[in-house]
């Protein structure tokens, strides 16, 4: 194969990628009026992520107990979930387990960095 090739095989990857992840995210305005409405901010990384820097507000849910937490602390399935995490990879892992213990209001928020624009 060709150095071309390869040089374009992984250039499409990556844009696939990118779009991939992207899918699925929660729209900032949306996220920012289900807060103001009560919705629960939660932070998936792990204690020591959190204890290095959090969006105030969040609470801190690693993502290993995201769903036991959160249906001990929050019963209402209907309750708004909006999860984030370093890069939205573990919130969008988060938001499919509440999904499926019946948690329909669960959004992924994405990043940190991202998530930071909710109270900015």
């Amino acid at each position: 194969m060709s150095n071309e090739f390869l040089f374009i095989v992984l250039i499409v990857g990556v844009g696939l990628m990118l779009i991939l992840r992207r899918r699925g995210l929660v729209k900032l305005e949306d996220a920012k009026e289900a807060l103001k409405s009560g919705a629960v901010l939660i932070d998936v990384r792990t204690q020591q992520e959190y204890l290095g820097g959090n969006v105030p507000g969040a609470i801190n849910i690693p993502l290993d107990r995201v769903v036991t937490s959160v249906s001990k602390t929050y019963p209402d399935k209907g309750t708004v979930l909006l999860c984030y995490c370093a890069s939205g990879m573990r919130s969008g892992s988060a938001v499919r387990m509440l999904k499926d213990a019946g948690y329909s209001g669960a959004r992924n928020v994405g990043s940190h960095l991202r998530a930071t624009k909710l109270v900015s």
